[in-house]
């Protein structure tokens, strides 16, 4: 149920609608007939496309998208969620195609790989994702977090190791283009779990598909050489299919993928989360705090939000948001929760 689907239906609709109001207007000047003057028979009938406001005042604080930033908004912020040279995983058009329009249009971070789990079923996706050349990571224009010292505890979230954010020069992908368009459509997964390095991979599913296949291969070939998240919008993707749940660190609208079995360390503001797993505290407090573009989606909406199928793009806000707050409160900090609370709280006002 998306409009983009129907634009050719709904201007030939126009086109009939048109053709309606036209018979319309003549049968009325027939219906007037001698009693009117022929030159002004027609004219007297006009009044009648009046009728075509109705649709217009009706439907104009429902379809109107004035003021609506929320596309450009959550692709910067989610953009900004990962590391220099990181490759990113989504999900599906929603969650993809506005942070194309940012690194394209808008020159926001095309340091950063995306890998669309819906389009890596397609050997031109995967030949993209080969064949794609990365700009050189540039702080100036990037996110605060990533200067050092710009974090409110005073440790420098955003530095670079030693020698500054190295650009890799090797392909996301180490297989040839020939060999991406051999892979399957569809393979029986392998029995039990299968190791990249430390990481243990164990299969929720039966069969992966090419998709699933890309993904393993994305993992085996940058492991350790780039940091490779995955998107909150995935959903359980990455848990139920590929078994990484003990590897996985939220980090904003981000998971990023660890080597090693995540833990516990106070020193790094790793903690545990109900709502969200392993949670990077002080990335994701800097990340909401100071990153992201939270207004576009929590202003209210007279009528809610305007376009349902995407609306899982806002629940992305209330999800992080809103786990944040939750794990504020068990630790019983109400007074710093109650921001992000109340930002959750006014996002999925819009979605009711």
């Amino acid at each position: 149920e998306r409009d983009y689907f129907f634009v050719a239906a709904f201007a030939f609709a126009g086109v009939l609608i048109a053709a309606g109001f036209a018979a319309l207007v003549r049968a009325i000047g027939d219906w007037f007939g001698d009693r009117v003057p022929e030159a002004r028979r027609y004219l007297m009938a006009t009044p009648v496309l009046g009728l075509a406001l109705i649709p217009l005042l009706g439907n104009r604080t429902t379809a109107t998208r004035a003021h609506e930033t929320i596309a450009r908004d959550f692709a910067i912020d989610i953009l900004e969620s990962v590391e220099p040279y990181g490759i990113l995983i989504t999900a599906g058009d929603n969650d993809t195609f506005p942070l194309w329009f940012a690194q394209e249009v808008l020159g926001v971070r095309r340091d950063v790989t995306l890998a669309n789990l819906s389009l890596m079923n397609t050997d031109w996706h995967l030949r993209q994702i080969r064949r794609r050349q990365h700009d050189d990571f540039d702080p100036s224009t990037a996110a605060a977090i990533w200067r050092p010292g710009t974090d409110d505890d005073g440790r420098p979230l955003g530095s670079a190791p030693s020698g500054g954010w190295v650009r890799p020069t090797d392909p996301v992908l180490a297989m040839t283009l020939a060999e991406l368009d051999a892979l399957p459509e569809v393979q029986q997964a392998p029995e039990g779990a299968i190791a990249i390095d430390s990481l243990v991979i164990r299969f929720g599913e039966r069969y992966l598909t090419r998709s699933d296949i890309a993904t393993l291969l994305l993992i085996r070939d940058n492991l350790g050489k780039r940091p490779i998240y995955f998107s909150w919008s995935d959903g359980g993707y990455p848990d139920r299919t590929l078994g990484l749940m003990p590897y996985l660190i939220s980090e904003g609208m981000v998971r990023r993928l660890s080597p090693v079995p995540v833990k516990a360390d106070s020193s790094k503001g790793i903690v545990f989360s109900q709502g969200l797993g392993w949670l990077n505290l002080p990335r994701t407090r800097a990340l909401l705090e100071q990153v992201y573009h939270w207004e576009g989606a929590a202003w209210k909406r007279p009528r809610g939000w305007v376009d349902p199928p995407s609306g899982s793009i806002l629940q992305l806000y209330t999800l992080v948001y809103g786990g944040y707050a939750d794990y504020l409160l068990q630790q019983g900090d109400t007074a710093e929760a109650a921001r992000p609370d109340s930002i959750s709280r006014a996002v999925e006002a819009n979605l009711r």
